[in-house]
C-alpha cells in the first residue's frame, strides 16, 4: 500500500521512463490524471514508458512489426485493452520476446492488473536482465501491490545499476519509508534530488521525511517543500501548517 502523502510521480505527471515508441519514432506524452483500469478516460496518475528495440539489442520479427506499431499507438492513446490484445497477439508468434513482454507488463500496470503486470515484467527481466526501466516498473508494481521487501530488493538493484536514476531512488525511498526506515528514505531522496534537482516530488517527499524525524528538521523541510511547489507540486496546506507549527 502506498504510504499516504508520498508522491509516485513528479507533480503526478512524470513517467518512470519516457521511452521512444516502438517502431514509430515518437515519444510518449506524459499527461495523466484518470483512474487506472478505464481505457476510455486516459492514463492513470503514474505513466510508464514503452521499451524499444535498442533496449534489447534486437528487433521484433518482421511478421509482427505492424502489430507492434498498432500496440504502441494504442498505448500512447491510453487504449489499454487494444494495446494488451495486440501485445498478446505478438506473443502468440514470439512468446519469449522480452520487448513485447515488457510492454505488455507496462500495459497491465496501466490497467491496474498488478498480478498480470508482475508476471509479464518478471518474464521479460528473466530473459533480458538489462531492461532497466522495466526493472523500475516492476519495483513499482511490487510497491503498489504491498510487496514492500520485493520492491526494495528490485529497486535497490535498479539504483545500483543506474545511480543517476532519480525516479528509482524516489520509489526506493517510498518503499523504505513504508517499512519505517526514515534514514534510508532520506538518503534515497537526497540521491534523487542530487541526480535531478528539478524532481518536484523528491523535494516534497524530503520535506515529509524531515518532518518525521525526531526532532523534526523543520528548516530543511521548509526549504524542500518550497522548492517542490516552485517546481510545480500542488501546495499542501497541512504540510505547510505542520512546518510552521514546528518552527514555532
Amino acid at each position: 500500500m502506498r504510504p499516504e502523502g508520498f508522491h509516485f510521480a513528479t507533480a503526478r505527471l512524470a513517467a518512470i521512463a519516457l521511452a521512444a515508441l516502438v517502431g514509430a519514432g515518437a515519444q510518449e506524452d506524459p499527461a495523466s490524471g484518470a483512474a487506472a483500469g478505464d481505457p476510455s478516460s486516459g492514463p492513470p496518475p503514474v505513466r510508464v514508458g514503452l521499451a524499444q528495440e535498442d533496449d534489447i539489442g534486437a528487433s521484433l520479427p518482421p511478421l509482427v512489426t505492424e502489430i507492434s506499431k498498432r500496440a504502441a499507438k494504442a498505448f500512447l492513446a491510453g487504449d489499454w485493452r487494444q494495446a494488451r490484445d495486440a501485445y498478446l497477439e505478438i506473443l502468440e508468434e514470439d512468446p519469449d520476446n522480452p520487448l513485447t513482454l515488457a510492454n505488455l507488463g507496462a500495459t497491465y500496470l496501466q490497467m491496474g492488473a498488478l498480478e498480470d503486470a508482475k508476471s509479464a515484467l518478471e518474464r521479460a527481466l528473466a530473459i533480458h536482465p538489462g531492461l532497466h526501466a522495466q526493472r523500475v516498473t516492476l519495483g513499482l508494481v511490487y510497491l503498489q501491490g504491498g510487496e514492500t521487501y520485493l520492491a526494495i530488493s528490485t529497486l535497490s538493484r535498479a539504483v545500483a545499476d543506474q545511480p543517476q536514476d532519480a525516479r528509482a531512488h524516489n520509489y526506493l525511498a517510498v518503499a523504505a519509508r513504508d517499512r519505517g526506515w526514515i534514514d534510508a528514505a532520506e538518503r534515497e531522496l537526497q540521491a534523487a534530488v542530487a541526480a535531478d534537482p528539478s524532481f518536484a516530488d523528491a523535494h516534497y517527499n524530503l520535506a515529509l521525511v524531515y518532518m518525521e524525524k525526531e526532532p523534526p528538521a523543520f528548516e530543511l523541510a521548509r526549504r524542500h517543500y518550497r522548492r517542490a511547489t516552485e517546481l510545480g507540486a500542488a501546495p499542501d496546506p497541512d504540510l505547510a501548517a505542520r512546518i510552521d507549527k514546528a518552527a514555532g
